[in-house]
């Protein structure tokens, strides 16, 4: 069973500046995980949303906001841009590899 305890106030108002975002948002501490999360009362079974930072601060407004749903196609077009450039430079490493080891014999 998980333990968790809802946190409603924190001195930097980062619990309300989430709820400026979306009024269904609610933080909760997991103190099995030790970590803070972020629900949303608006989901119908599973209310999880993210672990957040290991802090309330800034951090857990801009991963919030980063990952709404509404930013979905700017986030996977983030995502398919890293990974080709992670491609090419894999591509790029093995062709260096490749090419050292062609004039070390």
């Amino acid at each position: 069973m998980k333990r968790t305890f809802e946190i409603y106030s924190d001195c930097l108002d980062i619990v309300k500046r989430l709820k400026e975002i979306d009024k269904d948002y609610f933080v909760v501490y997991n103190l099995d995980r030790k970590t803070f999360e972020l629900h949303n009362r608006a989901q119908s079974r599973d209310t999880f949303c993210l672990t957040l930072p290991d802090a309330l601060d800034e951090r857990a407004i801009f991963l919030t906001k980063k990952t709404l749903s509404q930013k979905r196609d700017e986030l996977f077009k983030e995502l398919e841009e890293e990974n080709e450039r992670n491609l090419k430079t894999k591509c790029r490493h093995i062709l260096n590899e490749a090419e050292a080891r062609l004039y070390e014999s």
